[in-house]
C-alpha cells in the first residue's frame, strides 16, 4: 500500500491530480482512512492510471474517461473507441496538413504577385524565395535525363533534412534553348545553364551540390501563363520574347519556369498550368 505522495511519485501524477481523479470517481483510493483521511492506493490501480492517460492522449475528455470507468467498459469496447478517435485524429491531421500546404501556396502566390491571366503578358513585383536548388552545366541534348537525375536529388536531399518542401517547384535557365541577344538572354549553343528549385519552408545547410539561398525580389518580372503540354510551350515563350523586343525590354536576370499544376496533380497534359517570368530593365 502506499500514501499518495507516495503513489503520485511512482504513477507521475501530482497529488492535486489524484484528488481531482477521485472527486471524479476514475481513480479512487483503496482505502481511506476514517480518522486521518490518509488516502492509499495499491500498486494494481498504476493499470488504471495507465489507461486514463492513454485515453486522455486519445483525447478524450475527464467526463468521457469517467463514463467509462463507470460503466466499467470492456477491452473490446475500449479497442473499438480508441480506433475511433485515432481515425478522428487522421482525418483532423489530414485536413490539417491540406491547410498547411495551402496556406504554403497563398504564401508563395503572394511572394510571387500572384498568376497573370492566360496568355496575357503581365509586370509584376516578385518578392525574395527561399530555395533548395542544384545547377548544372550540361550539353543541350543531354536535357531530360540530367533533369531525371537534379529534382530527385534536390527532393531527397530536403527530405533528409527533415524541411518542408512548398508549392509551386520552378526551373531557372541561366543560359537557355533562345538565341536572343537583343533582349540579353543568356545562350550557348552548345550547353545549358539550368537550376532547379523548390521553395522550402526554412534554411538549412547544402551539401556541396544542393545550395540553400533566397532568389532575390525582382521589381519587374513580365510574366505570361502557358496553359497546356510542354511540347507546345514554346510558342508561349516566343509571345513573351516578341512583347519583350517589341517594348525594348532586356533581361535582367535568369528566366523561371514554375510549374503550378503538372504530371503530379493530372494525367493530363492539357491541363498543365506553367508559368514563365523573365525579371527585365
Amino acid at each position: 500500500m502506499f500514501k499518495i505522495g507516495e503513489f503520485s511519485k511512482l504513477c507521475g501524477l501530482s497529488a492535486d491530480t489524484l484528488y481531482h481523479y477521485e472527486k471524479l470517481k476514475i481513480l479512487i483510493p483503496l482505502s481511506i482512512d476514517k480518522f486521518t483521511g490518509y488516502r492509499h492506493y495499491d500498486a494494481s490501480q498504476l493499470v488504471t492510471v495507465n489507461k486514463i492517460l492513454a485515453l486522455k492522449d486519445a483525447g478524450f475528455s475527464l467526463d468521457e474517461i469517467a463514463n467509462v470507468s463507470k460503466n466499467d467498459v470492456s477491452v473490446t469496447l475500449l479497442l473499438e473507441m480508441l480506433e475511433n478517435k485515432a481515425k478522428s485524429l487522421e482525418t483532423a491531421l489530414s485536413d490539417q496538413y491540406s491547410r498547411l500546404e495551402r496556406l504554403h501556396t497563398n504564401i508563395f502566390m503572394i511572394k510571387n504577385g500572384g498568376i497573370p491571366q492566360m496568355n496575357e503578358i503581365s509586370i509584376k513585383k516578385v518578392e525574395p524565395i527561399l530555395i533548395a536548388s542544384i545547377r548544372k552545366i550540361f550539353p543541350r541534348k543531354g536535357f531530360d535525363e540530367n533533369l531525371e537525375k537534379m529534382w530527385p536529388a534536390v527532393n531527397s536531399y530536403i527530405e533528409e533534412q527533415g524541411v518542408k518542401r512548398t508549392i509551386p517547384c520552378l526551373m531557372l535557365y541561366h543560359s537557355g534553348w533562345w538565341d536572343l541577344k537583343q533582349c540579353n538572354i543568356m545562350y550557348d549553343d552548345q550547353n545549358l545553364d539550368v537550376e532547379v528549385a523548390e521553395p522550402v519552408t526554412k534554411s538549412f545547410i547544402g551539401n556541396g551540390e544542393v545550395q540553400v539561398y533566397e532568389l532575390p525580389l525582382v521589381e519587374k518580372m513580365a510574366c505570361i501563363v502557358h496553359h497546356g503540354s510542354f511540347s507546345t510551350i514554346s510558342k508561349t515563350f516566343d509571345m513573351l520574347f516578341e512583347w519583350m523586343k517589341q517594348n525594348s525590354y532586356q533581361a535582367d536576370g535568369p528566366i523561371r519556369e514554375i510549374y503550378h499544376k503538372g504530371d503530379w496533380a493530372t494525367n493530363n497534359p492539357d491541363e498543365y498550368i506553367t508559368e514563365m517570368q523573365v525579371p527585365i530593365k
